[in-house]
């Protein structure tokens, strides 16, 4: 009984501790969110809260052309954006849209930009009925999910690889195995850019499209 009583009391401890490393973690991420933000200019602070709704504007467009409902445009949009910037990753959407309405193979979409299995997420976008719930049950990823998300207008936080450097201060290749995200990890991040976005008293979804508008300047990343 006293071996059970010290075991639970060691489990207990261990919990406590790790809790207090995760947020001993978390507030280095957002002290490091925080210091890009303060080296965004004016003008990209104003670009950064506008540019989800910038995004949804052009999903918009890209829906009428098509002849889709908003939510399927970004829904594709959403699917075919892992590694691609934001015009290449318009222009594949439509690609995909196309493709799917003509009843070609998603791997026979010439020049088509986006990976495999995202141009199959995208036709099954376009399946789903016109329901966000229904879109974000077959995008499924954490980081497609929340991209969708807030260019529909809501406030999850989109954690990419920029994201990630962004937070971690450094700079590693998108396509490395440093830049994979898993899912633990993924939350803590997220709760990083809300921590520092409750700080500024802004949406962590604008913090960070802020603070990637500003990396992209300080990196020289198109």
């Amino acid at each position: 009984m006293h071996s059970d009583y010290i075991e639970s009391d060691k489990r207990q401890t261990e919990g406590v501790v790790t809790m207090f490393a995760d947020v001993q973690d978390r507030n280095i991420l957002a002290r490091n969110i925080l210091k890009t933000y303060g080296l965004a200019t004016r003008k990209e602070k104003l670009d950064g809260l506008r540019w989800y709704k910038k995004a949804k504007r052009e999903c918009r467009a890209l829906a009428l052309a098509k002849g889709v409902t908003l939510r399927h445009s970004v829904g594709v949009v959403a699917a075919t954006s892992p590694n691609l910037n934001w015009n290449k990753n318009v222009h594949t959407a439509g690609q995909v849209i196309d493709g799917y309405q003509q009843g070609i193979d998603p791997e026979a979409i010439e020049g088509c930009m986006a990976y495999k299995s995202n141009r199959l997420k995208g036709y099954k976008v376009m399946r789903d009925p016109n329901l966000s719930k229904s879109i974000l049950k077959t995008l499924n990823g954490p980081k497609i999910s929340a991209f969708f998300d807030n260019i529909m207008g809501g406030d999850s936080v989109t954690v990419d690889g920029h994201a990630r450097n962004i937070a971690y201060g450094e700079r590693v290749q998108l396509k490395s195995d440093k830049a994979n995200i898993g899912v633990a990890e993924y939350r803590t991040l997220a709760q990083a850019y809300r921590d520092a976005a409750s700080i500024l008293n802004i949406k962590a979804c604008d913090l960070q499209a802020i603070t990637w508008v500003a990396w992209r300047r300080m990196h020289g990343i198109k």
